[in-house]
């Protein structure tokens, strides 16, 4: 168990930030905790369990954003692009966390294996379903980087300004089937499948792209304090009263929330300023270094939160301080076997990718993704 990050130097606070809003929502919308009575307290719940999701979108539009710009800032210095040696790297970064997981559930045996382990062996549980529910975002990010890096090997040689529009119309194309879809009642599919989910990765792409062919544009709009401001909070405003109109939300809603959660990456990066300093921040980046592993094993949790509750109310413990309990229990848990696993797993692996791999040398900003 390594105590170092790899690539520690090398990351960013303000994006561990925002991995560590998103995995907080999705830990929100999973976590179950009792209703207390306490109108203030229940709409918490109530609105953590509506819009937690969320968290998944903003996963995605910094991955395009990060991973993406890891292709494209090689192909801006070298024009070319080493197709294989970024998927071998994307590899080391993903599988060996993501098979333990599988491992452990073959092992404990609360699943039926039917139910999970051929759909997440072969990466297609997001088309045939898994007993284990969370993974079925890792399959959409990892067809992902296949075609995006194929995508690109096949646009070497063209302008920056052609493999954007290249990227705009995918976006496009996804929309309009993700339309189609939602239209045709297949509300699942529009949740989970990859072809219709990957317009959210793709705008973190093109505004890697912006940010590396066009770095005054991207310092233009990053200027743009009060705009880009107006934008998070408008974004805030329309995920919640969208969050229970599941059609709106599953159409044209997860476009507006990949075009806002890009805004909202370019306010967090480049306008955090002294707010990056502040303790709170420090805090939520921290949980972000982290994310991954707590994404894999945050469900875990989910049980012993069960357990909690009906033991509370069996105690006759009163609802408000169950509430606080149960949920700084299951956070904690969460928080800990994330902690634990990527010391003892997602750390030595990204060791070995850089022992035989190297390191890599196109970072598009301060990131260890």
């Amino acid at each position: 168990m390594t105590d170092q990050v790899p690539g520690a130097s090398a990351r960013s606070v303000e994006l561990d930030f925002l991995r560590g809003i998103a995995i907080l929502l999705v830990m929100g919308v999973h976590f179950t905790v009792p209703v207390t009575g306490v109108a203030a307290l229940d709409w918490v719940s109530n609105t953590l369990r509506s819009v937690g999701g969320v968290g998944v979108n903003l996963f995605f539009t910094l991955s395009g954003f990060l991973v993406g710009g890891l292709l494209l800032k090689e192909y801006k210095k070298t024009r070319t692009i080493n197709g294989w040696r970024f998927l071998a790297r994307r590899a080391f970064k993903i599988w060996p966390p993501f098979y333990a997981l599988i491992l452990f559930h073959l092992i404990v045996g609360h699943h039926d294996r039917s139910a999970f382990f051929w759909q997440n062996f072969f990466q297609v549980q997001n088309y045939f379903g898994s007993a284990i529910t969370q993974t079925w975002s890792l399959a959409v990010e990892e067809h992902f980087y296949i075609f995006l890096t194929l995508l690109l090997v096949l646009l070497v040689g063209t302008s920056p300004r052609f493999i954007i529009s290249v990227l705009a119309m995918l976006c496009v194309l996804t929309i309009a089937l993700r339309v189609a879809a939602v239209a045709h009642g297949e509300l699942d599919a529009a949740f989970r499948e990859t072809h219709l989910r990957i317009d959210s990765l793709l705008y973190g792409v093109i505004l890697a792209a912006v940010s590396i062919f066009y770095p005054d544009r991207f310092a233009a709009l990053a200027r743009q304090r009060v705009l880009l401001v107006l934008c998070a909070i408008a974004l805030s405003v329309f995920i919640y009263q969208t969050a229970e109109n599941e059609m709106l939300d599953r159409d044209v809603g997860y476009a507006v929330q990949g075009i806002g959660f890009s805004l909202l990456l370019v306010l967090v990066y480049k306008n955090s300023g002294n707010l990056a300093r502040q303790a709170w921040y420090r805090a939520i980046s921290r949980v972000g270094v982290y994310s991954y592993s707590i994404y894999l094993w945050h469900t875990l949790a989910l049980a012993p939160g069960k357990t909690l509750i009906d033991l509370l109310s069996l105690w006759s413990v009163a609802p408000l301080a169950s509430w606080f309990i149960v949920m700084a229990v299951q956070v904690a848990l969460a928080l800990v076997t994330g902690v634990i696993m990527t010391r003892l797993i997602e750390w030595p692996s990204l060791l070995l990718r850089e022992r035989w791999l190297g390191h890599d040398r196109f970072q598009i900003a301060k990131s260890a993704r």
